[in-house]
């Protein structure tokens, strides 16, 4: 079965023509779908036969499979460069959700004191209660912030995978807080409060946001003169149409994803460096294709 690579419509063996949009079809092979929402969906294709066909990324002619490919080849002998920092994250990650389960314990225990026995209870009560409250607050704010910059190190470490550099996470972030003038620490933190917030609407509008930004810290080091706030508007913009591309690439994993739950994050050792080169090396070819673009707008 052939499908129309303008609406994603079956079309049969032999058509010159979709039935659908009137596309011409002779000049086309019809075996990956690609532009319209219904082939964007669509993870995976299935031929008469069975066999599942990987949809391409739109306009780069490269599939998920040759991204996750290419990936592997570039990690292969390499994932004990991100050892160090994946453990010590999952360490900081740890002691942190221990506080905060010990801090909405001690939360609940004042606050039963002092809203059933009417403040007398347990002397204290109410004044333990905001305390404790606060520095819930102030442990949530720096998981907030931990996990913001440890997704920008996991991105520059791709980077760095790419370029054939050895992927030090410690090393990454002390020379993101020396030598980057806090443009990548802003930009991120940026990101994340602004995706946090677009969360609080609705979970997807906040994916999406997430999707737009994902280009910022692979710009930050490709152009040392930018900004943070030239490199989130630029991220916005290259991924403008390439969004959903990504986010179907990003939820392919999801699998992976269960299997490193049921490890109790074990399996994260793996899954995370795969994952996040995986994700460089589609913004970079899609950085590439926006240079291409630049580069002609300029001839002509």
């Amino acid at each position: 079965m052939n499908y129309c690579p303008n609406c994603g419509e079956p079309v049969n063996e032999g058509a010159k023509f979709c039935p659908k949009c009137g596309q011409n079809l002779e000049a086309t092979t019809g075996a990956a779908p690609l532009g319209k929402a219904k082939a964007q969906w669509s993870q995976f294709l299935t031929d008469e036969s069975g066999e599942l066909l990987m949809e391409q990324a739109k306009g780069l002619e490269v599939t998920r499979g040759d991204l996750k490919e290419a990936a592997q080849r570039k990690l292969s002998g390499r994932y004990g460069e991100w050892l160090k920092t994946i453990l010590w994250y999952l360490v900081v990650v740890a002691l942190s959700s221990v506080f905060l389960s010990v801090a909405l314990g001690k939360m609940a225990y004042h606050s039963f004191w002092y809203n059933y026995g009417y403040g007398y209870g347990e002397f204290g009560s109410g004044v333990s209660y905001v305390i404790w409250l606060l520095l819930f607050l102030v442990v949530f704010v720096f998981l907030f912030l931990v996990s913001t910059l440890f997704q920008a190190v996991m991105q520059w470490c791709s980077i760095f995978t790419l370029k054939g550099q050895r992927a030090d996470g410690v090393r990454i972030f002390r020379y993101m807080i020396r030598s980057q003038k806090n443009r990548v620490l802003k930009a991120n933190v940026l990101t994340g409060i602004y995706t946090f917030l677009w969360s609080l609407l609705l979970v997807i509008p906040g994916i999406v946001k997430g999707a737009s930004y994902a280009m910022t810290n692979y710009l930050l080091e490709k152009e040392p003169d930018i900004t943070a706030s030239e490199a989130i508007s630029k991220s916005r913009k290259i991924m403008h149409g390439y969004k959903l591309e990504f986010l179907i690439l990003r939820y392919s994993f999801y699998l992976w994803w269960l299997v490193m739950a049921l490890s109790a994050g074990l399996a994260g050792f793996y899954v995370l460096p795969y994952q996040n080169v995986t994700e460089m090396k589609f913004l970079d070819l899609l950085y590439q294709k926006y240079q291409e673009k630049q580069a002609e707008s300029a001839d002509l």
